[in-house]
């Protein structure tokens, strides 16, 4: 995980600092992605860190299923910024072609969240330019070639309330799904 916060938020009291959670699929980040997409809300901001491969546009795919988008998300490299409609309106864009700060404010980011949320991949590359109160999502490979660890870091009030939210949701999703068979033969006496 990078070392130190990259962004000057104003961290929350100790007790909503930040949540960390294990994946250990694509899929498991889907889910993980789904519960904040169901959490989000018109004005949120979701900032998605991490190395090439680590699952930031699978996290998304799930946002995308969270809102109940009829259409599944996709890397936005080439575009820059794709837009989900459902439930409420996500503008997903990925700055990693951004030249700097300079280009990010030409794109007017802060004017979709008037009437939906913004979740941005590579936000390092404009440092600046998002609102103080954004959702940091950390992730880092694991020890395995499919695990993640993610971790959650609000930036103000309203991040932290997506963030718990988030976490409710997921927990919600995780306890309707099924064993797998080899948890299933553990469980077992």
């Amino acid at each position: 995980m990078a070392q130190g916060n990259p962004f000057p938020f104003p961290l929350m009291p100790s007790q909503a600092q930040g949540l960390m959670v294990e994946s250990h699929s694509e899929s498991d980040t889907v889910t993980i992605g789904r519960a904040i997409g169901e959490a989000l809300r018109r004005g949120d901001v979701v900032l998605l860190m991490g190395e090439l491969g680590a699952g930031k546009t699978r996290m998304v795919r799930g946002m995308a299923v969270g809102i109940e988008s009829p259409v599944p998300a996709r890397s936005p490299t080439f575009v820059l910024v794709n837009e989900y409609r459902g439930r409420i309106r996500l503008s997903h864009c990925d700055l990693y072609r951004v030249a700097g700060p300079d280009e990010v404010e030409e794109l007017a980011l802060d004017e979709r969240l008037v009437d939906g949320a913004l979740v941005i991949e590579w936000p390092e590359r404009a440092e600046g330019n998002f609102p103080e109160d954004a959702l940091l999502v950390e992730i880092e490979f694991g020890q395995e070639d499919n695990d993640r660890t993610i971790l959650l870091t609000p930036g103000g009030d309203s991040a932290a309330h997506l963030a718990m939210r988030a976490a409710a949701i997921y927990e919600s999703l995780t306890s309707m799904r099924a064993p797998q068979p080899d948890e299933q033969a553990e469980a077992q006496p």
